[in-house]
């Protein structure tokens, strides 16, 4: 394009290096658009409206209600920069007759990647490890002792995109894998040899390990609560890299306060973050992680150009990669 001018408008949230788009990101959208910062939408409203055909969300925001919608007259897409999209009202936005899209695919390998990494933390007790070996008012422990990864068995719940990269990433350490879902993959349970449970509570029972990368969605909220806890192993560590409403996070605090499970990890939780006295912060045996799954540099910048990309096809009418179908 010729000129910033002869470029399309989007709206956006905030540059914040802590909590929305480090600025190393925003030069991949200006190449494409005149972006509009929420803050600077807020202050002039009727300078902007008129001119937004797209909406870029990061981290839930902006938020897209009717009002917003109701603002922007000319607005063609809502492109979040997430997999999920359990933080749009998809009804509102089939009513309006709103293009929306996702990045379901792009950010995959590298939350695989966490998820494994945050198993074997805690199957090693990694955090304990490294303040014996940093903190000079802790001893210096050679017997901190974990548990082997390598032939142990997992159970993947949900084999999505993620979950099946999470499988082959773990037949890498020897270990069986079993999986839950919803709707069964035979396909991909002939590629990795994994194996099919139609029930979640008849598989936890048989894992050492269980991950959760489910999205949220009403079947899958609090599908993780005081029964299924009791019905894992007391020796098992839980995972969650999905959302953080799958699992009832109180009934969770209680499973660990009475041994009922070995160990968590969460990379969400309920609220994020959560308040400075939850339980959570303050046992030994959980790990918490910033939702930072997607977080290597290629995965987030890859993220933003492939929202980019969705967006401008929206705009000029062309078949949009990764759209979200709303029924």
């Amino acid at each position: 394009m010729s000129s910033s001018e002869d470029k399309p408008m989007v709206l956006t949230s905030v540059v914040d290096e802590l909590c929305a788009y480090p600025t190393i990101f925003v030069p991949v959208m200006e190449k494409y658009f005149r972006v509009v910062w929420w803050a600077d939408f807020v202050k002039d409203k009727e300078k902007y409206a008129r001119d937004i055909q797209g909406v870029l969300v990061n981290g839930g925001l902006p938020k897209v209600d009717a009002d917003l919608l109701d603002t922007l007259p000319n607005l063609k897409i809502v492109s979040t920069l997430s997999v999920g999209y359990d933080h749009l009202d998809l009804q509102l936005l089939k009513s309006r007759g709103m293009k929306v899209s996702s990045v379901p695919d792009v950010s995959s390998d590298c939350v695989a990647d966490w998820g494994m990494m945050l198993l074997m933390a805690a199957a090693r007790r990694l955090p304990e490890a490294m303040k014996s070996a940093t903190n000079t008012m802790t001893p210096f422990n050679y017997n901190i002792l974990g548990k082997k990864i390598t032939g142990s068995t997992l159970g993947i719940v949900g084999l999505g995109q993620i979950g099946y990269r999470i499988a082959e990433r773990a037949l890498g350490f020897k270990m069986k894998v079993l999986y839950y879902d919803v709707i069964r993959q035979p396909e991909r349970e002939a590629a990795v040899g994994v194996e099919f449970y139609s029930c979640l509570d008849e598989l936890l029972p048989n894992c050492d390990f269980i991950i959760m990368v489910v999205p949220l969605t009403p079947q899958t909220a609090g599908m993780m609560g005081r029964n299924q806890f009791k019905l894992m192993k007391p020796s098992a560590i839980f995972i969650n890299i999905a959302r953080a409403p799958v699992i009832e996070q109180d009934q969770l605090v209680e499973a660990l306060q009475n041994n009922t499970i070995q160990g968590a990890v969460l990379d969400v939780t309920q609220p994020e973050p959560l308040p400075p006295d939850h339980p959570l912060l303050h046992m030994p045996n959980v790990i918490i992680t910033p939702h930072m799954g997607a977080n290597s540099l290629e995965s987030r910048r890859g993220v933003v150009q492939a929202a980019c990309d969705s967006c401008m096809a929206a705009i000029k009418g062309q078949a949009i990669p990764r759209e979200v179908v709303l029924g």
